[in-house]
């Protein structure tokens, strides 16, 4: 995997991380964490696969 799909799913899971903790302690403003996760994981996604398609 290149540094940008590392990043992009790093980034993704952490989101989504918080988003987990958050929703359960009732922290306000949590889906568009969700949001920001799903971004990110999509982005991951898409780079794996342009990475894949370039090699």
């Amino acid at each position: 995997m290149s540094k940008k799909v590392k990043t992009a799913l790093a980034f993704g899971i952490q989101l989504a991380m918080i988003g987990a903790i958050g929703d359960f302690v009732k922290w306000p403003y949590m889906n568009y964490v969700f949001i920001g996760a799903g971004i990110g994981i999509g982005l991951a996604i898409i780079f794996f696969i342009w990475d894949s398609a370039q090699e």
